[in-house]
């Protein structure tokens, strides 16, 4: 096992609250955010306590850092430890855009709908253009239209900056490689960096069947945000770039956005733990893996409906009333999410340790629902 079952971890903070208040739904799949620190990681943690280092990154662990990454993503590539994704992508996307630029982008972006304006506060004063697609990915053809419709070098326009990609998607949907490569080269040609919020890195990288380098240097990326909380750290992203001009200027706003950590160790070990033994491939197997089973139970299921594909740890899904009251029956209370057109649906996130249990008592539940008709 990675990590202690969420089943522990819950019932424990169940005992520290007291039996006075109410009851913490078990089962609820809420977001992988919430699960715990991976073993492996956090024996890392209490390995790396250990005497005095340098502070401000110019520790040992931190020192290895850029030649670790740089064999993991095939070619050299600069670090920057930051606490959060939010953290990342504002850097990221403030070292390419300048006050007068702009980041094209999916109107239903992480870095549009929940990062309080991020972008536009680490760029200094950079704005958005947001652009439409079918679980939440632009195509080609969209950027194109967009583009032209902005309009490149027009003074009384923002000067085209950016293109942000999330890979995963806010659906739980992932690019193809071609698509990255078609939509990086528009870019390009226009003149843009192009960023990718890889808040699920690991789950997108697994599910292509890719490297690292091939989801993104070889497919256009020039700056990247490295997300492992959700897969087994704790607070330990990371602000990745392939250009060494880049490079130069997030050396300084990192300092200047204050994530130069003082006991940078701790965040740079866990980095380095994470990509031990394929850590990071494993867990995200494993997430995948469950998402799967639990899209696999609901399809069994009459009235259910998948909204979007599945392709890493996500199911978006609008459940009937009956299977519903089932699962919260058992325990099970998956997160509301509000799908617009489609009304009210919930939202499913697996994690890379929820435990064997979990998932057999969830897909029971759709067993013992009415199968559907073929």
């Amino acid at each position: 096992e990675n990590c202690r079952s969420q089943d522990e971890v819950l019932n424990s903070v169940a005992a520290l609250l007291g039996t006075g208040g109410s009851k913490i739904a078990t089962y609820h799949f809420n977001s992988d955010n919430g699960a715990p620190v991976c073993e492996q990681v956090m024996n890392a943690l209490l390995d790396c306590n250990r005497g005095v280092e340098v502070a401000y990154g110019a520790d040992q662990f931190t020192a290895t850092l850029a030649q670790a990454y740089s064999n993991f993503f095939e070619r050299e590539t600069f670090i920057f430890p930051v606490p959060t994704g939010t953290a990342g992508n504002g850097l990221a996307l403030g070292a390419i855009t300048p006050p007068y630029g702009t980041i094209f982008c999916h109107e239903g972006a992480h870095i549009v709908t929940t990062e309080a304006g991020a972008p536009e506060f680490y760029s200094g004063g950079g704005r958005m253009t947001l652009m439409a697609g079918e679980h939440h990915k632009i195509s080609p053809a969209t950027l194109e239209d967009g583009l032209q419709r902005h309009g490149i070098g027009n003074v009384h326009h923002m000067a085209v900056s950016a293109l942000s990609l999330t890979q995963a998607t806010e659906a739980g949907v992932v690019y193809e490689l071609d698509e990255l490569r078609a939509l990086s080269a528009i870019a390009h040609k226009a003149g843009m960096k192009v960023h990718l919020d890889g808040a699920r890195f690991a789950n997108a990288v697994v599910h292509l069947g890719a490297t690292p380098a091939e989801m993104t240097w070889k497919a256009g990326v020039d700056i990247l945000t490295f997300g492992t909380i959700k897969n087994g750290t704790m607070n330990a992203e990371a602000v990745i770039t392939f250009d060494p001009e880049i490079a130069k200027i997030l050396s300084f706003v990192h300092k200047r956005a204050g994530h130069l950590c003082s006991k940078m160790r701790y965040m740079s070990v866990q980095l380095l733990s994470y990509l031990e033994d394929e850590l990071w491939r494993r867990n995200a197997l494993q997430a995948n893996r469950n998402a799967a089973r639990v899209a696999d139970a609901l399809r069994q299921c009459v009235g259910v409906e998948l909204v979007h594909p599945v392709h890493i740890n996500e199911v978006f899904a609008i459940l009937p009333p009956s299977l519903l009251e089932a699962l919260r029956d058992k325990d099970i209370r998956p997160r509301p999410w509000n799908f617009q057109r489609k009304g009210q649906g919930f939202r499913m996130v697996m994690s890379y340790c929820d435990s064997a249990e979990q998932i057999r008592r969830f897909e029971q539940v759709c067993r013992e629902a009415r199968p559907s008709e073929s």
